[in-house]
């Protein structure tokens, strides 16, 4: 399944994609428009490289999109269209998918223990989707000292949000695919904001980013040199796991063909999709 969503995508022609958007002018979401846990396809949309409005996007809209915006590989780009297709309710044939789509629990790219999101069954309303100041900055205040990100400091930071969340969720999840998924949201935002090698981007704009769901252009952000692709993310994964000590689940191997079954809603062990449609 997964292996056939790169044979589609591969096979569409260009002129389906949504290609418009700028690096200067954002919006952010308005009456009827969704949105997602995601904060960078969300500030895509604000942006106006997705469709503002949330819905109706296509694979190759996401991968122009990842790629115009912030040049992450069509790899990494094709798992989360993929994964938005299926995410669609009742729809197993779906041909695109809206932002309010990614919001469900585990599915395919929510998790516990997100860095500006509260866990499901953590808000009284299961409200997993709107930017949580108070988590955030929980995240963000391990680097009140530093203007700049740092594997280091962006790995102790992840892991004390696991770790808070597993001490005060009763019903904290954190299984092989929610493991690559919350270390690929650190991973991604230190390579899209600064690069996917090192890692360093102005403390700034990761505010911007998460706070906001702006591209900190006006701050002095530019769309990266170097593509992120899952195989960086899984260099970066291991980095940022070799920094803070942190315990891979048992039969997990962090390559770029377990990260794209992960992001594509898949469980990175067994293969097994995780999801149930209805």
């Amino acid at each position: 399944m997964f292996g056939n969503i790169f044979l589609l995508t591969a096979a569409l022609p260009i002129y389906f994609t949504y290609a418009q958007g700028s690096f200067t002018a954002w919006s952010p979401p308005g009456p009827g428009d969704v949105r997602s846990p995601c904060p960078a396809m969300n500030s895509l949309a604000n942006h106006g490289f997705l469709p503002h409005n949330g819905r109706g996007f296509t694979i190759p809209d996401v991968i122009a999109a990842l790629d115009t915006a912030l040049n992450v590989g069509a790899d990494f780009a094709t798992a989360i269209g993929g994964a938005g297709l299926l995410s669609v309710p009742g729809n197993s044939l779906a041909t695109s998918f809206d932002l309010d789509n990614l919001n469900e629990h585990n599915f395919p790219i929510e998790h516990d223990a997100s860095l500006s999101r509260a866990d499901y069954f953590s808000s009284p309303t299961h409200d997993n989707y709107s930017f949580n100041q108070t988590i955030f900055n929980q995240f963000f205040s391990f680097y009140s000292s530093h203007s700049h990100t740092s594997i280091p400091v962006a790995a102790a930071a992840k892991y004390a949000r696991e770790n808070y969340e597993e001490r005060e969720d009763t019903r904290f999840s954190y299984e092989a695919q929610q493991f690559l998924s919350s270390y690929g949201e650190t991973a991604l935002y230190l390579s899209v904001l600064g690069d996917p090698v090192n890692g360093v981007a102005d403390t700034e704009w990761v505010r911007v980013f998460f706070e906001q769901e702006r591209l900190p252009y006006e701050e002095g952000w530019r769309r990266g040199g170097s593509q992120t692709n899952l195989e960086s993310l899984g260099v970066m994964i291991w980095k940022l796991v070799l920094a803070n000590g942190d315990v891979v689940p048992e039969g997990l191997k962090v390559t770029a063909q377990t990260l794209g079954l992960a992001f594509g809603g898949y469980d990175p062990v067994t293969g097994v999709l995780g999801h149930v449609f209805g």
